[in-house]
Formats: structure tokens, sequence, C-alpha cells
């Protein structure tokens, strides 16, 4: 049997937890720039996140394993468990499950970002979800294209 690549696992993944949804893009960027911003989730996450994470901290970081702190908006706070390694992150808290995957795609690479509420009703937000989380895609190429451009001082 073939192995799924990241973007099937995660997709596969998502459907396991009910209310998640996941969205994809192509982005004409390298993979490690691409993945330099979506796994620097301290920093770049409560900007990317669509509003969802306002703060990220991480509790404890063993190898691939980690727990972090998050925020969110009206005093939302939640722990994580996470798995990060490269072209992977699986992160899951009480009331959220999320997730990224990306893979090279020809001259750049496929994303896809999975989230969803853990608690009852949140398959009704999903239709504000999905705006929210191609939003959060759109601003993650934006950030890599950012961070691969040349600094005027250096």
């Amino acid at each position: 049997m073939a192995e799924l690549d990241p973007v099937r696992r995660l997709h596969v993944m998502a459907a396991g937890v009910p209310g998640m949804l996941v969205v994809e893009r192509e982005m004409a960027l390298p993979f490690e720039a691409v993945w330099r911003v979506a796994s620097d989730l301290e920093h770049e996450l409560p900007g990317l996140g669509g509003g969802w994470v306002t703060a990220f901290r991480y509790l404890t970081v063993e190898g691939e394993r980690r727990e972090a702190l998050v925020r969110g908006p009206l005093g939302i706070r939640d722990r994580f468990r996470i798995v990060l390694r490269p072209g992977w992150c699986w992160m899951e808290g009480h009331a959220l499950a999320a997730g990224m995957a990306a893979v090279p795609s020809g001259a750049g690479t496929r994303f896809a970002w999975a989230s969803g509420l853990r608690l009852p009703g949140g398959r009704l937000l999903r239709p504000l979800a999905r705006r929210g989380l191609e939003q959060t895609l759109a601003a993650l190429e934006q950030r890599a294209r950012e961070r691969m451009m040349p600094t005027m001082d250096g």
C-alpha cells in the first residue's frame, strides 16, 4: 500500500473530527519558505490564524512533541498537544483541533490547513471557518514571500 503524503494524511485525519474543515492552496513558493513561516507557531500563528489565535506560547518542547497555551478572542484559552515535523503539524486542544501539511509541488508548494471546533455546534461555523482559513492561507503565502525578500540593511 502506498504511503499518504502529508496533505492527503491531513484530509484523512480531519475527516475523523466532526466539524473539521480543510482548505488547500497551491503556492508559487519553495516548500522551505512556506514551512519556515507555517512551523514558527509562537511567532507567526497569532498573526496568521484568522483571529482564532491571539497568543501562542510553548509550555514544553520534546523533539517533535510539544504542548502550548493558546489564547483566542474573548478570553478563550486552550492547551494544545502538538506534533510538529517538516511538512506536518497536528494540534489538539479541548475546544479546537487544527493541522497543517505541506508538500513540494512542481516549482511550488501544496499547502493545506484544517481547523474545527470540537464543541457541540462546531459544524454550524463552517461557512465562516472556510472564509477564515482561506484568508489565513493567503496571509501565510504573503508572509512567506516577504520573509524570502532580502532586507534593505543586509
